[in-house]
C-alpha cells in the first residue's frame, strides 16, 4: 500500500468495435476468439494509449475523432494480446445450443414490442453481451438486433394482411409509438409503405 495519490480510469469499448478488431486480427477464425480475463498486470503499450486518451479528454475541447482513434487502437491491442482461439474442431463453430436459442427467440417473440436490450437477452442466456452476441449471430445467422427487427416486421406484415387494425395501432403493437417512424422503418425493410403493402395483399 502507498499513501501517494493515484487516478483510476475506466474505458468502455462498444461491442461492434471489439468485434471489428477481433475480425481484423483473426480473420476467418474470429468466431473462435475469446478475450481472456486479466487483472493486476502491467502493459506499457496500453498505459501509453490510456495516457494519450486521458490527456485528450482533459483538453478544453477534446477531439471526438482523436478519442475514436485511440479507442480503435486499444481494441486492436486487446485483440492482438489478450484474445485466444478456442480449441474447437473447425467443423463445428461456437453457437448457442438449440434449446437455448429457442428459449431466447421465443422470449423475443413474446416481447416484440419491447425496446431491444442486448444486456437483458445476454442475462437470460447466462452470458456476457460480447459472447451472447457472437453465439446468437452464429446460431441464428443474424445479429440479435436484426433478428428483433425482423420479428417486428414479420408481425406487422401479418397484422396488415390478416386484420383491419389501423396502421397506427399496428405500429404500436409492434413497438413503434411514432407512426411516421414506423412507416419509415417498414418501407425501408419491405420496400413499401404499410398502407401500400396492405392494398397489395
Amino acid at each position: 500500500m502507498t499513501a501517494e495519490p493515484f487516478e483510476s480510469m475506466a474505458v468502455f469499448l462498444e461491442l461492434p468495435l471489439l468485434e471489428r478488431a477481433v475480425e481484423e486480427v483473426f480473420g476467418a477464425d474470429a468466431p473462435f476468439a475469446r478475450l481472456r480475463d486479466a487483472s493486476a498486470f502491467v502493459d506499457d503499450t496500453l498505459n501509453v494509449l490510456m495516457a494519450q486518451l486521458h490527456g485528450e479528454l482533459m483538453r478544453r475541447k477534446a477531439s471526438p475523432l482523436f478519442v475514436q482513434g485511440i479507442g480503435q487502437s486499444i481494441a486492436i491491442h486487446l485483440a492482438r494480446n489478450y484474445a485466444d482461439l478456442v480449441k474447437e474442431p473447425r467443423s463445428g463453430s461456437p453457437s448457442l445450443p438449440g434449446y437455448k436459442l429457442r428459449q431466447i427467440t421465443d422470449w423475443m417473440r413474446e416481447h416484440v414490442a419491447d425496446n431491444f436490450d442486448l444486456q437483458q437477452l445476454a442475462t437470460l442466456a447466462g452470458l456476457s453481451k460480447f459472447h451472447f452476441h457472437r453465439l446468437f449471430k452464429h446460431a441464428a445467422g443474424e445479429a440479435p438486433s436484426r433478428y428483433h427487427m425482423n420479428l417486428r416486421m414479420h408481425e406487422a406484415k401479418r397484422l396488415l394482411r390478416e386484420t383491419k387494425k389501423t396502421v397506427l395501432d399496428i405500429g404500436l403493437e409492434v413497438g413503434y409509438a411514432n407512426p411516421s417512424h414506423f412507416a419509415q422503418i417498414f418501407r425501408r425493410e419491405t420496400g413499401l409503405p404499410p398502407s401500400d403493402y396492405r392494398r397489395q395483399r
